[in-house]
């Protein structure tokens, strides 16, 4: 029995490619820009390609912690949700076996930590001064709105 090869059926060949392509596109939904409020009344907004959906972020209260840190591990953000008072510095630290980046959404939001930066091992400190959600994420293991993703709230 011969081997069943596509160079001998281009047609075949042709139209799994269309089939493929017709299946990654329909995964490309358009994105809305729902926003939402939170208990202290400042807006979220939903995932859109802005950042991630925050209305149910499980928060964590470090707004008394003098060192607030978040670990970057292979794949995930540990303590991904926080809430800080105005002033705090953050402390990201690389705990995984692979670069990291941390990437602010919007971008400019703050400063982007780059993932030479971010070997394993190493810490990068970013400061929040003024009130509001900054949501970020790693671009080397998720998008802005999931896989690698978190936020800080900065509170008064």
């Amino acid at each position: 029995m011969r081997a069943y090869t596509s160079s001998r059926h281009p047609l075949i060949t042709a139209l799994a490619a269309s089939a493929v392509a017709v299946l990654l596109l329909a995964g490309c939904g358009g994105d809305s820009d729902e926003k939402s409020s939170t208990s202290n009344g400042s807006s979220t907004t939903a995932a859109t390609g802005s950042g991630p959906d925050l209305s149910d972020a499980d928060w964590v209260d470090m707004t008394g912690e003098a060192d607030v840190n978040v670990q970057a591990r292979d794949n995930i953000f540990v303590k991904p949700y926080i809430e800080v008072k105005a002033g705090a510095t953050v402390t990201f630290t690389n705990r995984g076996r692979n670069q990291h980046n941390v990437l602010a959404v919007p971008e400019g939001k703050f400063a982007t930590i780059e993932a030479d930066d971010l070997e394993p091992g190493a810490s990068q400190e970013v400061t929040f001064q003024a009130p509001g959600d900054y949501p970020y994420y790693c671009s080397l293991h998720g998008t802005s709105t999931k896989g690698m993703v978190g936020a800080i709230r900065v509170v008064e």
